[in-house]
């Protein structure tokens, strides 16, 4: 049975004719099922909770890239439970699952190729794409269980652990993928940050250094704010480990991974 959470910004009455084509479109494959709005009135987890026990099996993110992020964690907390998307708009999370925009992505739904996908775990909580480190303060990485540890990062590096990303190649749009979702392990990347004369940043991917890691902790002498897939905020210190085959999810056939 599926279930289709929509995000709560799509009560915006410009979302009206492109959910309608969705609905449509559900209804001709014969895999229309139940529909809830989010709301700061409801509780996420609740609803996804609630819903399962009532039989559902699969539970589609109607939304863009933050609506993903908020149900993966969801999602990997049920048992036999299979995520899916509908991006509406351009959504970079939606091109690298290979399914393309609104009502176009029902048919990918209804193929129904499902692979078993890695998380990212840190102390509790499930991510699927990116663990951002800011570098305001110096930090201390153990690695695979202190088999190595980095220390006293420079505070111009850009930090993140990655379970599935893509970093630009050139000055045009195309990208390259650097993990792999499906290998049990996550990268902990290392970025510099380069200034031009100008005076304008940005990460110089020529000169990263990645290093594969099936568990890191992170410990500082002050707590330091990470983020989670954009979404979630956990503070030092973490431990964070790659959880193999964890998410039952729904992709495309153009999917880049």
């Amino acid at each position: 049975m599926h279930f289709y959470l929509y995000d709560s910004f799509l009560n915006n009455k410009k979302y009206e004719s492109v959910l309608a084509k969705i609905e449509n479109r559900l209804i001709d494959l014969g895999i229309n099922g139940k529909i809830e709005k989010m709301s700061v009135l409801k509780s996420i987890k609740e609803v996804v909770e609630d819903n399962i026990k009532s039989g559902t099996d699969t539970i589609i993110a109607v939304g863009d890239d933050k609506t993903f992020a908020k149900i993966v964690p969801l999602v990997a907390d049920q048992n036999g439970v299979t995520l899916g998307f509908i991006p509406v708009g351009e959504n970079p999370i939606g091109n690298i699952l290979g399914i393309p925009p609104a009502e176009k992505a029902c048919d990918v739904l209804s193929s129904r190729l499902i692979e078993k996908i890695d998380l990212g775990k840190v102390n509790n909580h499930y991510f699927f794409s990116t663990l951002r480190i800011p570098g305001s303060q110096p930090l201390t990485l153990e690695c695979n269980g202190g088999h190595f540890r980095i220390s006293s990062i420079n505070q111009n590096d850009f930090v993140q652990i990655c379970n599935l990303t893509f970093i630009p190649l050139g000055s045009g749009s195309k990208q390259k993928n650097i993990c792999n979702p499906k290998d049990g392990l996550l990268e902990a990347i290392f970025t510099p940050i380069h200034t031009n004369i100008l005076g304008k940043s940005r990460p110089d991917f020529n000169k990263m250094s990645i290093f594969p890691i099936k568990k890191i902790k992170i410990m500082s002498d002050d707590s330091v704010s990470l983020v989670a897939d954009g979404e979630t905020v956990v503070k030092t210190p973490v431990t964070i480990e790659a959880v193999p085959k964890k998410l039952k999810l729904i992709v495309g056939k153009e999917r880049k991974f």
